[in-house]
């Protein structure tokens, strides 16, 4: 029995050591979600009170406001390494990141192909990488992953 549960722990161990971690990530796509209608509300912020000719006393909106919210869904090139590296690994590391998506988030795109960015930009990382003198470089990868977020108010 205590064989074996020394047996699980060290392959336990090692498997912590062989997973991975988001290193760096840079925001490469942003578009409208347009399956997420648009949220608006009109509402009064500030209200006073009025005596009206006869006497009566009024509550009146002083301050209206007009709120849209709309939903955006962000793309990010992440590079993930491993769970512990050196920091001059990782600082080369995230400069062959940062050169890669450069290389390849050409501002005056019209439309985002994440499958391109990511192709151009692993040639890119590898070469750098080579260049650079990145150790473990096997271990890192690049992916995209999108996520959703409101813009505007409430």
């Amino acid at each position: 029995m205590l064989k074996s549960l020394a047996t699980f722990l060290l392959i336990a161990s090692l498997g912590a050591q062989a997973s991975a971690r988001e290193v760096d990530r840079q925001e490469v796509a942003e578009r409208f979600d347009h399956d997420v209608p648009q949220e608006q509300r009109l509402y009064c912020s500030d209200t006073q009170m009025f005596t009206l000719a006869d006497g009566v006393e009024y509550r009146a909106c002083v301050n209206w406001r007009a709120q849209n919210r709309t939903r955006v869904v962000r793309s990010y090139a992440a590079l993930d390494g491993p769970e512990v590296d050196g920091d001059t690994n990782l600082d080369i590391a995230r400069d062959c990141f940062d050169l890669a998506i450069a290389s390849q988030n050409d501002p005056y795109r019209t439309a985002f192909d994440e499958d391109r960015l990511l192709a151009g930009a692993r040639v890119q990382f590898a070469n750098c990488a080579q260049l650079r003198g990145l150790q473990r470089s096997k271990e890192y990868s690049l992916r995209i992953y999108e996520t959703g977020v409101w813009l505007g108010g409430r």
